[in-house]
């Protein structure tokens, strides 16, 4: 079997508009308030964590790539869409789990890839386009069309313009029906909208005057009568940073600036334009690391889905840098130094070469320490260091020397005795710290069992 083309088996009897439908009927009946919980990222292990953890609850596995993850060049993860999905079905029959993962698409749209933008438009969208075809023959049934992203040069106040950002994503909607229908594919649901600044749907103003473009359009062209509008994302104060504590030097991964007041202002425009087609459910991103607290406002306030990534991949960093800096340790005090696995040497050096992964995420208050005004994350202090490999190392982990590295940290790992089972201790941590609270808070647990009655 090519690694292009997943097979195709009970793994993709469910599709996101089932799940869309259980979530309308369970609020309807007013039994419970269920969010969907889509895990976006590409690691092997916290995918393993994740389907392990959803067999074990009865959860559905929503699993969605990003165009930088996942695209027809590889993205950072090397994989093409039908890859992807061919690495995931694995991974869940070495998981145990034997029931439906409904695959999604992430921010898709142009220059979603910053490199991308020295491309014009036509050219752009071409290639977002190919991936669209791609995504659908892999069996992706969730479609984030984001027309957020520009080039500079088609900015207006550091903005791109609202009726640019309309038109692209109903040109991407209208090209992904045209395919479906070819290919003789179900309905598939949308996703719409940006939390980036870029895209400028903070306002409830400019939130607003989007909305009536997408409505005007979707209503106008026969092309778009089966397609709705499923999720928006719009942009609710989230925001992840690290947070330097100067006495401690110390460095954590906080969710800084969660506003639950801009969740209901928005909601009160997007009700304007609800339909039994244009369902706009709010898709938080940049879930990662929100509080219970948190967690219960966006349900009351009637999400439809809500995104992790880097809260459910920190965790096996975090645990490979604390291997290493132990294997390092061990090995000096038997004088064989040499066979050491080098990951967090390797991965530091390959995280330097692209400054574009961390630079912005750098923390605010060791300005003072650096000498550089562009520093290299080498001139940062170790512990920033350590933070950054944490939080934004899954960039440059899939590349093959950071994988033969961390295969090799794994090995030495079990024969120093650090721990006999390390892959195993990855997946539990990141389930019992992560996973399975989430799938409880946001009442996914049992779903499979009812979808499949």
């Amino acid at each position: 079997m090519s690694p292009d083309k997943p097979h195709t088996d009970s793994y993709h009897s469910l599709a996101m508009p089932d799940l869309l439908q259980y979530l309308m009927q369970a609020r309807s009946a007013k039994e419970e308030s269920p969010v969907i919980v889509a895990f976006c990222f590409t690691d092997e292990l916290p995918l393993k964590a994740c389907l392990g953890a959803c067999q074990a609850e009865g959860a559905v596995p929503v699993i969605m790539a990003t165009l930088n993850q996942v695209n027809i060049d590889g993205g950072y993860s090397g994989l093409s869409a039908g890859q992807f999905v061919s690495r995931v079905n694995r991974l869940a029959s070495e998981a145990g789990y034997d029931g439906p993962i409904v695959f999604g698409r992430d921010h898709g749209g142009p220059y979603i890839i910053e490199a991308h933008k020295r491309y014009d438009r036509q050219t752009e969208t071409a290639w977002v386009k190919t991936n669209i075809t791609r995504d659908l023959e892999a069996g992706f049934t969730c479609w984030h069309a984001d027309g957020t992203s520009g080039r500079d040069d088609e900015l207006v106040g550091g903005q791109l313009p609202v009726q640019v950002i309309a038109d692209t994503t109903l040109e991407l909607i209208r090209f992904c029906e045209k395919e479906r229908n070819r290919m003789n594919i179900g309905p598939i649901a949308y996703e719409v909208g940006s939390e980036e600044q870029q895209g400028g749907l903070t306002a409830p103003d400019v939130f607003e005057q989007y909305l009536q473009l997408m409505q005007t359009g979707m209503q106008k062209e026969e092309m778009l009568k089966d397609a709705g509008l499923d999720f928006v994302v719009a942009q609710t104060g989230t925001h992840m940073k690290l947070h330097y504590e100067k006495q401690r030097r110390t460095f954590a991964l906080i969710q800084d600036g969660f506003q639950p007041q801009q969740v209901e202002s928005l909601d009160q425009v997007a009700s304007r334009y609800r339909s039994p087609r244009i369902k706009l459910l709010f898709t938080q991103h940049y879930s990662d690391h929100m509080s219970p607290e948190d967690a219960e406002a966006l349900r009351s306030y009637g999400a439809g889905k809500v995104n992790f990534g880097p809260e459910m991949t920190m965790p096996e960093l975090k645990l490979l840098l604390n291997w290493d800096k132990k294997e390092q340790e061990e090995l000096r005090k038997s004088g064989i130094s040499d066979q050491a696995s080098n990951f967090r040497a390797i991965m530091l050096a390959r995280l330097s070469r692209r400054p574009d992964f961390w630079r912005k995420f750098m923390p605010s208050g060791i300005e003072g320490t650096l000498h550089s005004k562009s520093p290299s994350i080498c001139d940062l202090p170790l512990e920033a260091q350590d933070a950054l490999l944490i939080f934004r190392g899954r960039y440059v982990k899939s590349l093959p020397e950071c994988r033969e590295a961390a295969a090799k940290l794994l090995e030495n790992t079990v024969a120093l005795g650090i721990d006999p089972h390390p892959e195993q201790t990855i997946i539990q941590t990141i389930q019992s710290q992560s996973i399975l609270p989430r799938l409880k808070q946001f009442q996914m647990t049992g779903m499979r069992y009812e979808l499949l009655k």
